[in-house]
């Protein structure tokens, strides 16, 4: 009975002993990541614009005198633009041309904004996330080494 017991006490104490030595591993965790720069939009400022009055004076065959008459009264030099019914049809299609293009602008410069705008959230989050692993690994790796034995000791 003797030579039974000090065979199980050596056999657990090899056992205890391999797994003891194989708890005993360093359990360092590298994780290499560093939070991501924004992305930085530099756009030009844009100038106010600020539209000018325009005097528009139709000249006709009745009043083509009076007009020339009111011009020279007022100092300056006689000088007349004209336009035909076709060419001012043009114009206000041209006008409403530029309208279209600039609110075209406009919502792709909105676009621009809400992407760099969820970029922005995108990468706030994913900053977030690599501080918690960064600071579950310092936790993780800074926690001292327990054997086996320690672990199963219920009185410990």
């Amino acid at each position: 009975m003797l030579k039974r017991s000090i065979k199980n006490v050596l056999g657990c104490g090899l056992v205890v002993l391999l797994l003891s030595s194989c708890s005993s591993t360093p359990r360092l965790i590298e994780v290499s990541a560093t939070p991501i720069d924004k992305p930085e939009l530099t756009l030009p400022k844009v100038d106010r614009l600020e539209m000018r009055k325009v005097e528009w004076v139709i000249v006709t065959e009745e009043n083509w005198e009076e007009v020339k008459q009111q011009i020279k009264k007022s100092g300056r030099p006689l000088a007349l633009f004209s336009i035909t019914d076709k060419g001012y049809a043009n114009l206000g299609l041209n006008f409403s041309d530029i309208r279209a293009l600039v609110q075209q602008q406009q919502t792709i410069i909105a676009a621009y904004e809400s992407y760099y705008k969820n970029a922005e959230e995108a990468l706030d989050t994913a900053n977030k996330q690599v501080d918690s692993v960064n600071e579950e690994v310092k936790k993780t790796n800074n926690k001292p080494e327990t054997s086996v034995l320690d672990k199963i000791n219920p009185f410990k």
